[in-house]
């Protein structure tokens, strides 16, 4: 049994009726900040049936603000944990620090008196 194949328009207007949104391509022209020259941003914005450009771009900046609050309320509850850790971890360095010059220092002070004791003997 062979299966059965749609045929181009049959498959065109199946997408056409599921299809509730329009693509855009979207041009901004911008300065560049570093030398001065013309820069132009293309996006791609899906556009719903009865809106228009200003209205996706509206709606797109709204999101944008929305994730930007929600991104800063996490960053504000996120620092109070890194910064404990932080003091801790400079706490043990220090206190680590100490002991290797300790254990350092003999074998300096031992390899000083070898040196200095030809000099005397001379």
């Amino acid at each position: 049994m062979a299966k059965k194949q749609m045929s181009f328009a049959e498959k065109a207007a199946k997408h056409k009726s599921s299809k509730d949104w329009k693509t855009v391509k979207y041009v901004k022209s911008e300065r560049s900040a570093k030398t001065g020259n013309w820069r132009f941003n293309e996006n791609f914005i899906q556009l719903a049936a009865n809106e228009n450009l200003d209205q996706a771009l509206t709606r797109m900046e709204d999101e944008i603000k929305a994730l930007a609050k929600e991104m800063a309320s996490i960053e504000e509850s996120v620092p109070k944990v890194e910064e404990k850790s932080e003091e801790k971890a400079e706490v043990v360095s220090e206190a680590k620090a100490p002991e290797a010059e300790a254990k350092i220092d003999p074998a300096v002070k031992a390899e000083e008196k070898e040196t200095e004791q030809p000099a005397k003997e001379a």
